[in-house]
C-alpha cells in the first residue's frame, strides 16, 4: 500500500512537472543532506559506451556535472539506438536518437530528480516522443537511499542486501571477499514467504586487481547490480538517465576495476570450457599517466572511455 500510494503522489507530480520543479530557491551549492560522494577520487566528467552489431554503431554518452560539494547535479546524456520493426517477414530498422537530462535536488533526507526525455526518428518522425518527470527517494542518516520510487533498500551496514520492488520483485547484489559486486539475482516472493530465483546473474563477473580511483562505479553503470531493471523511468543499464548506484547512493561500491564477464549463449545458458568449467571473456583496461582507467573493451567487444573534470 505505501508503495502504490507513493506511486500516486509521484505520477501527479510528473503530469504537472513544471508546477513541481524543485529548481525554484535551490542552491545546489549550499544544499545539506546526509549523502556525501567519496573522498579524494578523481571525478569523471563523461562516460561513452560504443558497440557494434550488425554493421551499425549503437552508443550511449553521459556528461556529469558537480556542485561545490563534489555531488552530482545534472546528467546530459545522447544515445544512438536502432529499432527494429518486423512486417510481411522483412525486420525494418530505424535509427533512433535519445536525448535525456536529469537534475539532482538535495533537501535534506530527500533526494529529487527531475529528468527529461527526447527520442527522434530521423527516417520516421510520427514516432517522435519527449516525457518529462520527477522521482523520489530518502536517505537515511548514513547517507544511502532507504526508498527511491518503487524501491525499498535494505542494508547491511553500508553493503545493499536487496531491494523490493513492486510486484514482489526482490533484487540482491552478490560481492565477493572484497566487497565488488559480481551480479545479483531477480527472486520473486511467494504467497509462503519463500523467494523463488527468477533470474541468476551472480557470478557473471570478475574482478582484477586494479583499484577504481575515480567517483563513478562502472559496475553499477555496466548494470551489475540489476536494480535499473527495477526502476521504469531509468531503463536498463547504459540507458540509465541517471546513475544511483554507480555514484554511491545505494550503498557501498565496487573498489576494484571489473575484467571478466561469463559467457553465455543466446537463450542465456552459461557457456564451459574444455574442462566443463564456466567460460568467462576477460576485458582490457587502458589507463593515463595517473593510472585513472580511460577505456575499457569488454570480452564482448564493448568499448567504454572515460574523460575527467580538468
Amino acid at each position: 500500500m505505501k508503495n502504490i500510494f507513493r506511486l500516486m503522489l509521484l505520477s501527479l507530480c510528473a503530469v504537472a512537472f513544471v508546477a513541481c520543479s524543485d529548481s525554484e530557491d535551490y542552491n545546489a551549492d549550499t544544499a545539506v543532506t546526509p549523502y556525501e560522494p567519496v573522498p579524494g577520487r578523481r571525478m569523471v566528467a563523461q562516460v561513452k559506451t560504443t558497440n557494434t552489431l550488425d554493421g551499425r554503431t549503437y552508443s550511449w554518452e553521459h556528461n556529469f556535472s558537480y556542485d561545490a560539494q563534489g555531488r552530482i547535479k545534472e546528467i546530459n546524456s545522447n544515445f544512438v539506438h536502432y529499432r527494429k520493426i518486423p512486417f510481411d517477414g522483412v525486420v525494418r530498422v530505424y535509427k533512433c536518437i535519445i536525448t535525456s537530462q536529469a537534475n539532482y535536488y538535495f533537501r535534506g533526507d530527500e533526494l529529487s530528480v527531475e529528468y527529461s526525455v527526447s527520442k527522434e526518428y530521423p527516417d520516421y518522425p510520427d514516432w517522435n516522443t519527449r516525457e518529462n518527470g520527477k522521482n523520489k527517494g530518502f536517505f537515511n542518516e548514513d547517507g544511502v537511499l532507504t526508498s527511491f520510487l518503487s524501491l525499498d533498500l535494505v542494508y547491511s551496514k553500508m553493503q545493499l542486501s536487496k531491494a523490493h520492488a513492486d510486484g514482489g520483485h526482490i533484487y540482491v547484489p552478490y560481492r565477493d571477499v572484497l566487497g565488488n559486486v559480481t551480479g545479483y539475482q531477480t527472486r520473486y516472493n511467494n504467497d509462503d514467504d519463500k523467494d523463488s530465483i527468477v533470474l541468476d546473474r551472480s557470478v557473471d563477473f570478475k574482478y582484477g586487481y586494479n583499484k577504481n580511483n575515480t567517483n563513478f562505479d562502472f559496475s553499477g553503470y555496466f548494470g551489475y547490480w540489476g536494480l535499473e531493471k527495477a526502476i521504469p523511468a531509468i531503463a536498463t543499464e547504459y540507458y540509465a538517465y541517471y546513475q544511483l548506484t554507480a555514484f554511491g547512493m545505494m550503498g557501498s561500491t565496487s573498489s576494484y576495476l571489473p575484467l571478466a564477464q561469463l559467457a553465455r549463449d543466446k537463450d542465456g545458458k552459461p557457456l564451459t570450457d574444455d574442462s566443463g568449467a564456466p567460460l568467462y571473456l576477460y576485458g582490457r583496461w587502458e589507463f593515463d599517466s595517473n593510472d585513472c582507467p580511460i577505456s575499457f573493451v569488454d570480452g564482448s567487444g564493448r568499448k567504454t572511455e572515460i574523460r575527467y573534470v580538468e
